[in-house]
């Protein structure tokens, strides 16, 4: 999995019959919520199940995690997801579990 900022929604007139009444994000891979780190960061689409929001810190897991996250087991294989949002994060901050 990878740390990501959800950007926002992506909106279609059209989809593939895998991905009817699927939430798709677009997601900028980053661990910093800082504007000029996600200047060049990597963007992907992301299949949504958590309903996060712009702005929010989330791990998307890919390939075959990404449909498991869907769909678990091991009869997934059909399922059209190749990133999905996996986790919300309330902090990814190493600190804030110490006390």
């Amino acid at each position: 999995m990878k740390r990501a900022v959800l950007l926002g929604e992506i909106w279609a007139s059209r989809q593939a019959a895998g991905l009817q009444g699927r939430s798709l994000k677009l997601v900028v891979e980053t661990s910093s919520s800082d504007p000029d780190a996600m200047l060049y960061a990597p963007l992907t689409v992301a299949i949504d199940t958590l309903d996060g929001r712009a702005g929010q810190r989330v791990l998307v897991a890919y390939g075959s995690g990404a449909r498991n996250v869907l769909v678990p087991g091991p009869d997934n294989r059909s399922i059209l997801a190749d990133a999905a949002v996996a986790v919300l994060l309330d902090s990814d901050d190493d600190t804030s579990h110490k006390g």
